[in-house]
């Protein structure tokens, strides 16, 4: 719009939290934006006893863009009904904007299985859950296209970031910034279907080398975006 391009007059440079969001808003404003990834504060986060746990950090919100818990638990049901039963899954994240309707109906649709909701957690609560956790799901953009609705995809993930830090890997939705902090097979998986999330996850389980490299490479690229980095 004509105000939009009065306002660009008085400001000299758009930084960008990604490559993916730097390409949406350079196209749509005719910019030319700097990309300074997010600092992470990447050595709080350490590694502790490892469980058979799958943790997911963010938000309940259905409001600009859902973070996927739904998608989450449907696929832990399909998991855990194929014979992992000695494992479980903490979603973990506030409640305090967008939750309402769409919190309730998650809450009632984990019925008995080992599934766990904490509303809110506290910083050291978050700490020793994804340092527990041997992996880190997220499904934030699942059923969107970037191209077409690149608010509603994830356009950075900070708490990918820290999960790895933790010593997680992480498997998450193949879309947005996710793709600039996971590279498949290196630090982690992409993933696309519900089928490929629960396959993957079973076959790093059960493959522990690959799982252990993984790991240890999510642990040192997670310095990417550290403090040190981003000064």
């Amino acid at each position: 719009t004509l105000l939009n391009k009065m306002k660009l007059f008085k400001i000299n440079k758009i930084i960008c939290n990604s490559n993916f969001t730097k390409n949406i808003v350079d196209e749509e404003y005719g910019i030319n934006g700097v990309v300074l990834y997010p600092p992470v504060d990447v050595n709080k986060f350490k590694p502790l006893k490892k469980e058979n746990l799958i943790a997911y950090v963010g938000r309940f919100s259905e409001l600009t863009q859902s973070k996927g818990q739904d998608v989450l638990v449907s696929a832990f049901k399909k998991f855990h009904d194929n014979g992992m039963t000695d494992w479980k899954l903490i979603l973990a994240g506030g409640v305090e904007v967008g939750a309402g309707v769409f919190f309730e109906d998650l809450k009632q649709s984990i019925k008995t299985y080992p599934i766990k909701i904490l509303q809110s957690p506290n910083f050291k609560d978050l700490k020793q859950i994804v340092g527990q956790a041997k992996f880190f799901w997220s499904a934030a953009g699942f059923g969107m296209d970037e191209n077409k609705e690149p608010t509603k995809v994830e356009h950075f993930g900070m708490t990918v970031v820290e999960s790895m830090a933790a010593g997680c890997v992480p498997l998450v939705f193949n879309a947005g910034g996710h793709k600039e902090i996971v590279e498949d097979s290196v630090n982690g998986k992409l993933w696309e279907t519900e089928e490929e999330l629960i396959t993957y996850t079973k076959d790093l389980i059960h493959d522990h080398k690959v799982y252990k490299e993984l790991a240890k490479n999510a642990k040192t690229d997670c310095a990417k975006f550290s403090y040190e980095k981003f000064k």
